[in-house]
């Protein structure tokens, strides 16, 4: 792996006042600035020539001058999806080094300055030169075309539908995640399965973010994640058009993890109570409230239901034997209510802190007290 040099901020900002930036003519001629103070990273590793950054300016030059420079620019998106590749073959380096701001200020304002100022400008936000995470003009391609892959063709997303992966740090450090959203957003494109593709993107992520707290993405196997990344924008684009996602085909890929998890998990050994397990898909969409009756139900069974859980975990409450029994919260408190009647059950605590345990562990408390 190369390194490259590193220019600390405030020098940078020096030297950014000291340059011609408003004629990019002269600008151009003092690239590149090779007197610059620069350190390298302490842990070695090969350190860039000054030919392999020379043949970086020119084939990064070339190309804005395809695209306009030095007048405005033409088909941006073209521009800076043909720009990201070329940074990421040129520069071989590994994400830890590419994670250093110095390393892109050094080769933003000692060799790239005059296209950075072409693309965005000379009175754009600093944070365009300095080697700022998601504003550095030349750290943010080379960051796109590592995580979406050589397969993904960049020229096709737009500003805003790259930002929604790139600046969503739960998206962007799964790269499988990634690329499997970017492939079925442009897939969705060509078939021209998409009105509003910025709109759809924003909708699609929005659902996706809102599924990472409870379902490990890394978890899932290939099959499993193109599923659920094909579920999402199902809902999104179903969604966008005022229509009903369709629940038939909801978290199937979820269904098909949990079945494959129980297949193949250890059985418990003899004596240990099994807990009815809830899914992950569960808790993410968890069913509309029961409109039936206790009086409908098997009340033997909930009430079973209600001292496992009680013998299992030292107490009951009503929401965990309603999400076990798959009951309402009325029906939960009858039963419970009624095993309390029959001397199955002791309460305790009062309003929402109640809970029951079973009537002989009670007598022993009382008993030791």
């Amino acid at each position: 792996m190369i390194v490259l040099p590193r220019l600390a901020r405030e020098p940078a900002l020096q030297l950014l006042t000291s340059l011609p930036v408003l004629d990019l003519e002269l600008l151009a001629a003092a690239m590149p600035d090779t007197g610059q103070s620069v350190t390298y990273t302490p842990v070695g590793g090969t350190r860039i020539s000054e030919s392999e950054l020379s043949a970086l300016r020119e084939e990064i030059v070339t190309l804005a001058r395809e695209h306009g420079m030095p007048s405005a620019i033409q088909n941006p998106s073209e521009f800076e999806g043909r720009a990201a590749r070329s940074l990421r073959q040129r520069l071989d380096i590994s994400p830890n080094e590419a994670s250093h701001e110095e390393v892109w200020t050094y080769l933003t304002c000692c060799w790239l300055l005059d296209v950075a100022v072409w693309r965005f400008g000379s009175q754009a936000d600093r944070r365009r030169f300095i080697g700022n995470i998601n504003r550095n003009t030349f750290r943010r391609l080379w960051w796109r075309a590592e995580v979406l892959g050589p397969d993904i063709d960049l020229t096709q997303l737009g500003e805003d539908e790259l930002v929604n992966i790139m600046e969503r740090p739960t998206i962007a450090a799964d790269l499988r995640l990634a690329r499997g959203v970017a492939r079925e957003f442009l897939s969705r494109v060509d078939r021209g399965a998409a009105e509003s593709r910025m709109q759809l993107m924003r909708e699609a992520m929005k659902r996706l973010l809102r599924l990472t707290p409870m379902v490990s993405f890394a978890a899932l196997d290939h099959n499993e994640l193109e599923l659920m990344i094909e579920e999402i924008f199902n809902a999104a684009a179903a969604g966008l058009s005022g229509q009903p996602a369709d629940p038939t085909g909801r978290h199937r890929a979820l269904d098909a993890s949990v079945q494959s998890w129980t297949r193949t998990s250890p059985q418990p050994s003899a004596g240990i109570l099994r807990i009815p397990r809830v899914t992950i898909a569960d808790v993410a969409f968890p069913p509309r409230p029961a409109t039936y009756t206790v009086k409908d139900q098997d009340f033997d069974g909930a009430a079973s239901k209600a001292i496992q859980i009680a013998r299992t975990n030292g107490r009951v409450t009503n929401s965990n034997l309603r999400e076990m029994a798959a009951i309402t919260s009325g029906e939960a408190r009858d039963v419970l209510q009624a095993l309390v009647r029959d001397g199955a059950l002791a309460r305790r605590g009062v309003r929402r802190g109640t809970y029951y345990v079973l009537a002989d562990a009670a007598a022993e408390e009382s008993a030791r007290s």
